[in-house]
């Protein structure tokens, strides 16, 4: 063998061991890939999106992350909303005037405490001052007439007793004659009959005198009951119709007396407006009991019932709860605002409550069955109220619910869970939190 044979067997024996030792280091190098394959494939992530929330098994906040169940509980539910205070209807008087008028004073404005009676304004009424004219004219009428055939009667009278006293003389003369016998019986006969006819003469006059003024008085009484009824509608007292006969002045003033006490809570006329019995000119208020009106929602409206207690709380008298009850519930929704008008009655015994104030009402609805969680594993997301419920591997479901009454630290859940299922209730806002930046969202 010479030396370049040798040569070319040492470098074909260099690079079969080269190759050699490169085949065992692949062969090494496989049982680890294959054993990273295979753990890879036994782990089954859960695909996650928005509404999932993950949290590292190494940090604190999963270690204090604790649930509850959604389970059924009998609460006694309330049912919260805001409302307005209003003047109680049935406790108010509109005030009108009986007549048609010009106002000629007002003595009484808005707030101002009244008692029944109180004059509150002042018209002059044309139909009073024609009516008054009416019966004076007509009194006035009846009394010339009768003056008239009281004066005829009198004259009558006077002359029929002046013929008395002659008839009666001669009665007596011829009396006299006749004892005496001077005069003839027949003499005395006719005298007597003489004397007595003048006396019926005289009789029948007086009767004749108390027949007419009868008759005087019941035409006078025919002739006004029709203006005196007329009076009585539009208001005039008889008092006040005596007055007008007693001094002959007509009075077309109408004073307008509250009907009830309260306060003056419109006022809807000035001096100089012309009136009538169509238009209301005050509002009197007792507000020693208001109204509180307010709107509930759709999922709060098979709980609410008249006859609830309700609860009252107001900015204007902090820590301070005003008790009444519910006296109507509408019985549709409110179209526009898919809500249901309810309606509260509260004693107001201090005046404290004032038309237009807005309150915070509280129904409350009593005890019922229904399925609740904490407070503490709701959490806020937009418009929504979500909770979280686990999914396993460190992981948790961002579930939206619809919430209904609540008592203590539960609240009622109306959708979005069903019973037995658990929600986070110690590290709900930590998962929020998270959520929120992985949406980026802060």
């Amino acid at each position: 063998m010479n030396l370049k044979t040798a040569s070319t067997l040492l470098l074909v024996s260099v690079f079969t061991g080269a190759m050699l030792c490169s085949c065992s280091h692949e062969k090494a190098e496989d049982p680890i890939a294959v054993n990273a394959t295979s753990q890879d494939s036994t782990r089954t992530p859960i695909k996650t999106d928005s509404h999932v929330v993950s949290m590292s098994r190494e940090s604190d906040k999963l270690a204090a992350i604790r649930y509850e169940e959604a389970t059924h509980h009998r609460l006694g539910l309330k049912v919260r909303t805001t409302g307005e205070v209003l003047a109680n209807s049935n406790l108010q008087t509109h005030v009108t005037t009986p007549v048609t008028g010009r106002v000629t004073e007002v003595l009484v404005s808005i707030g101002d405490h009244i008692a029944e009676g109180k004059t509150l304004l002042k018209i002059r009424s044309t139909d009073i001052e024609q009516a008054e004219a009416d019966l004076l004219q007509n009194a006035a009428q009846v009394k010339a007439d009768l003056k008239r055939d009281l004066l005829q009667i009198d004259s009558d009278l006077d002359t029929a007793k002046a013929q008395i006293r002659l008839s009666m003389s001669t009665y007596k003369r011829m009396e006299s004659l006749v004892n005496e016998k001077i005069a003839s019986q027949a003499d005395y006969e006719t005298a007597k009959t003489g004397y007595e006819k003048d006396k019926i003469t005289i009789e029948s006059l007086q009767r004749k005198r108390i027949a007419t003024i009868a008759l005087s008085e019941e035409r006078l009484h025919l002739l006004m009951e029709p203006t005196l009824l007329k009076l009585h509608m539009l208001g005039v007292n008889d008092a006040d119709v005596q007055k007008v006969l007693k001094t002959h002045e007509i009075d077309p003033m109408v004073p307008i007396e509250a009907p009830e006490p309260g306060v003056i809570s419109e006022r809807l006329v000035n001096v100089g407006e012309l009136v009538d019995p169509s238009k209301p000119l005050f509002t009197i208020g007792d507000f020693h009991n208001v109204w509180i009106k307010a709107d509930i929602y759709e999922k709060d409206v098979a709980k609410v019932h008249v006859g609830e207690p309700i609860e009252l709380e107001l900015d204007s008298f902090p820590g301070q709860k005003f008790i009444g009850k519910l006296d109507f519930v509408a019985d549709s929704l409110s179209p526009d605002t898919r809500t249901l008008t309810v309606r509260a009655d509260v004693p107001n015994p201090k005046n404290m409550l004032k038309p237009k104030m807005f309150a915070r009402m509280t129904i409350l609805v009593g005890d019922q069955q229904v399925l609740a969680i904490p407070k503490s594993a709701i959490q806020d997301a937009g418009t929504q109220k979500v909770v979280y419920v686990p999914i396993g591997n460190d992981q948790f479901l961002e579930k939206p619910v619809k919430l209904g009454g609540d008592a203590g630290d539960l609240v009622e859940v109306l959708d979005g869970l069903t019973a037995g299922e658990k929600v986070v209730t110690n590290g709900s806002f930590d998962l929020r939190s998270k959520a929120l930046r992985e949406a980026g969202g802060i």
